[in-house]
């Protein structure tokens, strides 16, 4: 037997627990206000936020990535990964503008009031969006206290009343 017999060839972590320690640290991030910043600074580059926008999934363990090529970031989001950023009316009822730069229709049956007082709703199939503060106000308008409700109000809309929920 040689000198090397038993001694394991590497110490330390595996290479795979090394890469999702990098990923984590990529220093990507959601604003509150639905936009991507790097080391806190907002990245402004349309093409870098088509590609960012274009490749944010989230993973099983709860996490959010981007996806750039073979690389991928995990990106740190506080709040939502989506951003309502304004309503316009749709084909039924309000549509939202979302921060990826996406439209879709308001679905009034997730609207619900955090505790910060904070609109949030669901978009993008199950993923949680939090109102900006312009769209809380457009949305503001439309809305009427209802004691009945779990978030305190309702919306008025199509000729239904749904009820705000709260979190």
């Amino acid at each position: 037997m040689g000198q090397d017999a038993g001694v394991p060839k590497s110490f330390g972590p595996s290479p795979e627990v090394v890469l999702e320690a990098l990923r984590r640290r990529s220093g990507l991030s959601i604003d509150d206000e639905g936009r991507f910043c790097v080391d806190g600074e907002r990245i402004s580059h349309a093409r870098t936020l088509e590609v960012l926008w274009g490749s944010l999934a989230r993973r099983p363990d709860g996490l959010y990535e981007v996806h750039v090529g073979r690389e991928s970031a995990v990106v740190e989001v506080p709040f939502a990964p989506y951003a309502v950023r304004g309503l316009v009316p749709g084909p039924v009822g309000l549509d939202v503008l979302l921060s990826d730069g996406s439209r879709e229709p308001l679905r009034p049956e997730t609207l619900r009031v955090g505790r910060d007082g904070v609109l949030r709703c669901t978009v993008r199939g199950e993923e949680p969006a939090r109102f900006t503060r312009d769209a809380q106000v457009a949305l503001g308008l439309r809305l009427e206290e209802d004691r009945g409700a779990p978030g305190g109000y309702r919306l008025l809309l199509g000729g239904r009343a749904w009820p705000v929920g709260a979190e």
